[in-house]
């Protein structure tokens, strides 16, 4: 029986603090993306990340600014034995608040013809991830509302989803300047 990848070592558990949540958002047209690669992580960081993102021209990604604790990104398996399939449900999960006619706009251009994406994340631990890497993403859902009392939020819930054949990929924090 092959072994299509072979263990060859173990995993070791962090001793680094841990917090969930997103930073930062970033998001480009598909098309904007020329390309990327990936390379050997430098120490202390191990395995395979993107080490270069070559954008189109002078195509840009796009800072997305929510409230603090928020937004988020899931990363599910879709593992079908039967038809030997496996991928990568990427979501990132965006809430902008206040209602208002900026974010409407935003959000037209977000669907406007079903809008193939790419998208950066900083997490809370200080990690980028690449989402739509390979075949993009695309909004899935809009949800949005008033609220009913005082407290209550007003405003969009916006999901970005990607089925990549791979799991985001690491970005290295020094290329990610270059690409705003």
């Amino acid at each position: 029986m092959a072994i299509c990848n072979a263990f060859i070592n173990g995993l070791d558990k962090s001793c680094e603090n841990n917090a969930g949540g997103v930073n930062k958002i970033y998001i480009t047209d598909f098309e904007n993306v020329s390309s990327f690669t990936t390379g050997a992580a430098t120490s202390p960081l191990i395995g395979d990340w993107i080490d270069t993102i070559t954008m189109a021209g002078a195509s840009v990604f796009y800072e997305i600014k929510t409230n603090k604790n928020v937004c988020n990104f899931t990363e599910d398996a879709a593992i079908d034995m039967n038809n030997g399939t496996t991928f990568f449900n990427q979501v990132v999960t965006i809430v902008l608040s206040r209602r208002e006619t900026t974010k409407r706009d935003f959000i037209e251009k977000l669907t406007a013809g079903q809008k193939q994406l790419c998208l950066i994340v900083l997490d809370s631990n200080g990690n980028y991830w690449y989402f739509g890497a390979v075949e993009g993403a695309y909004t899935t859902a809009i949800s949005g509302g008033s609220g009913t009392g005082k407290a209550d939020a007003n405003g969009y819930t916006i999901s970005l989803t990607a089925m990549e054949a791979d799991q985001a990929y690491q970005v290295d924090p020094t290329i990610v300047a270059g690409l705003l």
